[in-house]
């Protein structure tokens, strides 16, 4: 192609990209984030390194909720012009969304416009509490809640930040104060609930992740835990039921899926509990436990090959985690 060609070919490729930016952008001023981010996507199609397209792209995704999309168009901004601060903040929050919580708290953690911004702080703290740095969290509530102290959320995270140092009685403090501001406020009950798991309270476990239930039905994780609890309460057919309504929504949970599995294993239903413990073994092959339950329901219906595969694989396991392999 001569250069005249090239030089015409540019031209064209950024009128496009324009066209498409500008109706990208009025889909998003008109509160359509979907349809605007497929109009931006086809504006990076044309000419990816079109001034704030992947930028304008990553925004379209976060607000319709499509955060790891989000997330790796955020990144391709940034490569292009390291210093767009927005463009950092947003990658973060994205990040967050996105469950990459150690990718969030370091973005987050130079953030300029963090001191002044009680939201950001709070995404901060977050962060921090879902990466396992506690500590630092701690901190960064205990001075949110001096200055606002009837947020829900931020007692919640705080309550969760405590629980994971093991300090029950301040983590069940915290999570009582959030439910007095505010009886539906989303992963009160379920942190209680896990407390009061590990505390061999099983009916106060129980009511407590049906209260979160109740308020927010699709918390998976609430949910799983309740199947745990009610299973270890020796109530099984509840446990699976709870599963079953998990699984509808959710079919590659793992934990709902090995759960399941070892219930119906326990009931006599090994064929049954095959079909789960597969699915389990698929979706986290590195868990141990999953390979033994599997072995005994192979065992079971009589396949001796397939059984002694999984316990050997089992054992492997086993012998890695003491050995630090995992």
């Amino acid at each position: 192609m001569d250069r005249g060609r090239a030089n015409a070919d540019a031209r064209v490729r950024a009128t496009l990209a324009r066209t498409y930016l500008n109706l990208g952008v009025m889909q998003a001023q008109a509160d359509r984030p979907v349809r605007a981010a497929e109009l931006l996507e086809q504006a990076a199609d044309v000419s990816p390194a079109f001034p704030q397209v992947q930028y304008s792209l990553g925004v379209a995704y976060f607000n319709s909720q499509q955060y790891s999309t989000a997330a790796a168009a955020l990144e391709r901004a940034l490569a292009t012009d390291p210093d767009n601060a927005d463009a950092r903040r947003m990658l973060a929050l994205a990040s967050l969304n996105a469950e990459d919580y150690s990718k969030a708290a370091k973005l987050l953690r130079d953030d300029p416009a963090r001191s002044t911004n009680p939201s950001l702080q709070y995404a901060y703290g977050l962060a921090l509490v879902r990466s396992g740095q506690q500590d630092a969290a701690e901190k960064i509530f205990s001075a949110l809640l001096a200055e606002h102290p009837d947020v829900a959320e931020l007692n919640v995270v705080l309550g969760q930040a405590y629980a994971a140092q093991g300090d029950f009685e301040q983590a069940q403090r915290a999570l009582n104060r959030a439910l007095s501001t505010r009886r539906d406020v989303a992963d009160a009950n379920a942190t209680l609930g896990e407390i009061l798991l590990k505390q061999g309270k099983l009916s106060e476990a129980a009511e407590a992740l049906r209260a979160e239930l109740t308020s927010h039905p699709a918390n998976v994780k609430a949910r799983q835990t309740l199947a745990t609890v009610l299973d270890l309460d020796g109530r099984s057919t509840e446990a699976l039921a709870e599963l079953r309504t998990l699984l509808a929504s959710s079919p590659k949970y793992a934990d709902a899926r090995y759960l399941t599995g070892k219930i119906l294993l326990a009931r006599g239903a090994a064929a049954e509990a095959i079909v789960h413990l597969e699915a389990a073994v698929r979706l986290a092959p590195d868990v141990a436990n999953t390979h033994y339950q599997l072995g005994q329901a192979y065992q079971r219906t009589g396949q001796a090959d397939l059984a002694a595969r999984e316990f050997e694989i089992y054992q492997k396991l086993k012998d890695q985690r003491r050995g630090g392999g995992q």
